[in-house]
This record gives structure tokens, C-alpha cells and sequence, in this order.
């Protein structure tokens, strides 16, 4: 009676583990998806940040890019983990954001990088802190797609919900250094473009 309550007990516990760890997503997933895509977005703003805490002159400029660099230095990485944890490679078979308007998704052209490195320090911080206020605008859109998509693993989830606020409430902190600089805040994106994330 002993044994057989004891096996009972194994076989509860492992149900409530199976409950409590879904199993790894498969390839291809939502949830593999976002995580090799937002990576690849987040890796763009490392680079625009690195050139400008390289360069700038304002203390708030310098601190906004800091705050970038290291926090989505440590999300691609907490990213990266989820990939290897549930044994897919980090890189798919697509390029990452393959099929997206990444201009909607607030991708920065291969120019406009280059511009930070090269451009007065101050017209370089202008334009840093309008392309990171469209960089954060796609930003917010792929992770409100990947809540209203089949993200199911709920790590995956938490994450993109934080995405929203948190840059949602930079947005709002760059809005005001734009408005210091006599600079006109651009407007809103579309909402057609900025509600969905499409892959081909």
C-alpha cells in the first residue's frame, strides 16, 4: 500500500509538472518565431546605441543609449536562452522578420546606421532619437502581434508584455527630449501597419 501510494504521488507530481512545463515549441512555432525575430530587431538598437554612446554630447542622450544597449543586450540573450533551452537552433532557415514590412516595424536602414557615425553630434542625436522612437513604435507592435498571435509559452508571453510598457513608456520619454530639442514629434504610424506583424 506504501509503494502503490507512493506511485500515485510520482504520477501526480509529474502530471502537475507537465502542466507547469509545457512541452519545448516545435519548429516552426509563434513562439520560436518571435523569439529569433525580436532578437534580430533588438540587435539593431544595440548597434544605433553603441555609435551613440560613443558620440553624444547630451547626458540624456547618453543615458537613453546606455539604458538600450544593456537592457536589450540582456533580453536577446534571455531570448537566445529560450532557444537553446528548447533545443532549436538560433537561427531558422528564413532570416529573422522575413515576410515583415520592416519599415513599419521601425528597422532602421543600412544608411541611416551608418549616419550616426558620421553626422554632427548633435543632428546625430536628433536623428538617433527619431529612428529609436520608430525602432520602439515596431518594437511595440511585434510584441502586441505576438499576444494577439499562437504565443502560448507563458515566459514568451510575460516577456512581450513587458516589451509593450516598457518601450511604450520610452516612446514617451524620447517624445519629450524631441520637444526640448524644438523638434516636431512625429505622428503615429498607420494602424494597419502597426496592429499586425505578417510573415510571407
Amino acid at each position: 500500500m506504501r509503494w502503490g501510494g507512493a506511485a500515485l504521488a510520482t504520477a501526480a507530481l509529474g502530471a502537475g509538472l507537465a502542466v507547469a512545463w509545457p512541452a519545448p515549441p516545435r519548429e516552426p512555432s509563434a513562439d520560436v518565431a518571435f523569439a529569433r525575430d525580436m532578437a534580430a530587431h533588438h540587435a539593431q538598437a544595440v548597434t544605433m546605441s553603441v555609435s551613440l554612446l560613443r558620440r553624444a554630447a547630451d547626458p540624456e542622450v547618453r543615458l537613453l543609449a546606455q539604458d538600450i544597449l544593456l537592457t536589450q543586450q540582456a533580453q536577446i540573450g534571455q531570448m537566445q536562452g529560450w532557444l537553446m533551452a528548447w533545443g532549436r537552433p538560433l537561427a531558422g532557415r528564413e532570416a529573422p522578420m522575413k515576410g515583415m514590412d520592416r519599415s513599419a516595424m521601425g528597422m532602421a536602414s543600412a544608411a541611416d546606421e551608418a549616419a550616426l557615425n558620421t553626422l554632427p553630434v548633435v543632428t546625430a542625436e536628433t536623428r538617433y532619437l527619431v529612428l529609436m522612437r520608430r525602432h520602439h513604435q515596431g518594437g511595440v507592435a511585434m510584441a502586441k502581434a505576438a499576444l494577439n498571435a499562437a504565443v502560448r509559452r507563458p515566459e514568451v508571453r510575460a516577456f512581450a508584455q513587458r516589451v509593450v510598457s516598457a518601450q511604450t513608456t520610452e516612446i514617451q520619454a524620447i517624445d519629450a527630449m524631441l520637444r526640448a530639442r524644438k523638434v516636431s514629434v512625429p505622428p503615429p504610424a498607420p494602424s494597419h501597419s502597426m496592429d499586425t506583424v505578417d510573415h510571407e
